[in-house]
């Protein structure tokens, strides 16, 4: 899957050290880049979601800036409370209840997600056939003109030390990238926003960005 208008070196530079996608709000750790925040920031005010889905929530910090920034709800998916993560925040419904890919947690997230409008990130296990699986389970909860958001497809660009960050199988079995291409180009239903993509040349998320027709 080709990773138009990227740089790269600067955009490994930021992956290869945690300070360089470390953010923070309220006091609380957010993985994500200025650059892709900014992303967020646009395809939000743009598409104006009710909900949005976040599968891998982890510190809750990503969540609870949606939540602050824009008018919506926010429900998150997490194998696990990660240490420091608050119990409760307001508009975030915190769901750790195991894999954001077993049938009995989608079904949870679809039924709270009924009837509004909604958008999906998917920031959890960055392996291929889980990335695979997410895609095809909270896609069809994205709401037409709304976001499905794949995270760190620059894990399939990158060598060892990203991959033993974000999964050690990575280079043998694909990671979202690979998830991505063999799931989304083909579909009648997404369109890829490749001027999203080139909103700035540091992403973390190459062809991460789709939107439902």
């Amino acid at each position: 899957m080709p990773a138009t208008g990227l740089d790269m070196a600067a955009t490994a530079a930021t992956f290869d050290r945690e300070e360089g996608f470390t953010q923070a709000h309220a006091g609380l750790r957010v993985w994500k880049t200025v650059d892709d925040m900014a992303r967020y920031r646009g395809i939000i005010e743009a598409t104006r979601p009710e909900v949005i889905v976040e599968t891998g929530t982890k510190w809750g910090g990503f969540a609870a800036w949606l939540a602050d920034t824009f008018p919506v709800e926010v429900i998150t998916v997490d194998i696990e409370r990660a240490e420091g993560r608050p119990d409760t925040w307001p508009r975030v419904t915190f769901v750790v209840e195991g894999s954001s890919a077993d049938e009995a947690v989608v079904a949870g997230v679809r039924q709270r997600v009924a009837g509004r409008r909604t958008m999906v990130t998917l920031d959890a296990d960055h392996h291929a056939p889980h990335v695979r699986r997410e895609i095809l389970a909270y896609g069809p909860l994205v709401s037409r003109g709304c976001y499905l958001v794949v995270e760190d497809g620059f894990a399939d660009l990158v060598g060892t030390k990203l991959a033993q960050q974000v999964g050690r199988q990575i280079p043998r079995c694909g990671g979202p990238l690979w998830a991505i291409a063999h799931t989304l180009p083909d579909n009648p239903d997404w369109e890829r926003d490749e001027a999203i993509e080139h909103l700035t040349p540091v992403s973390h998320h190459p062809a991460g960005w789709w939107r439902r027709r």
